[in-house]
């Protein structure tokens, strides 16, 4: 006679095996499999901790029908595939971004500073029309021909009063920064 199902014996229980134990059997397999996945130095550190981690969330998952020791392969094989991706993925990144310019040196920033509180100290010294003439010729490059036709102002009156700024501006470095080297 057959027996029914209240008399078959029932599975056994299985029990989860606990991280401690799965970590001390198996790190030194798990990291010899990074090292043959061909994971070097500080990556293989970084996997081989992906991988306990991947393994302390899939733990309570793990359902006994794969050995550990195949169960971890499979973990480690993806942490290593994942790794690569991302890897690749921060070369093209890489590759893509445009070198980054070399910015100037800490001295060419402080003089540049310096240099542009210069001229606008030399600026305020200036009546209204040497600034502006001076300004667009000196500073921003016009000519003084398109200064004089935005202006409207005679061409010759112009060129007068840039080089009246411009003398002044030399005084004004050599030393004699009140601007009284020159009248306007």
């Amino acid at each position: 006679m057959k027996p029914t199902a209240a008399h078959e014996p029932s599975p056994r229980p299985r029990s989860t095996p606990k991280l401690e134990q799965v970590y001390r059997d198996h790190a030194d397999f798990v990291w010899r499999l990074l090292r043959n996945f061909g994971v070097e130095g500080a990556g293989r550190d970084d996997a081989f901790h992906e991988v306990f981690l991947v393994v302390h969330r899939r733990l309570a998952d793990y359902d006994g029908r794969a050995s550990i020791p195949s169960w971890l392969f499979g973990i480690t094989r993806n942490v290593v595939l994942h790794h690569r991706r991302s890897h690749a993925r921060h070369l093209r990144r890489l590759t893509v971004a445009p070198e980054p310019s070399v910015g100037p040196a800490p001295d060419e920033v402080i003089a540049a500073i310096e240099a542009r509180a210069l001229v606008d100290r030399f600026l305020a010294t200036l009546s209204e029309e040497h600034r502006l003439v001076f300004m667009l010729a000196e500073l921003e490059g016009l000519k003084v021909p398109e200064i004089a036709e935005q202006l409207g102002v005679n061409l010759n009156t112009l060129y007068s009063r840039l080089n009246s700024a411009r003398r002044r501006f030399a005084s004004f470095v050599a030393g004699g920064r009140d601007g009284s080297a020159e009248s306007q």
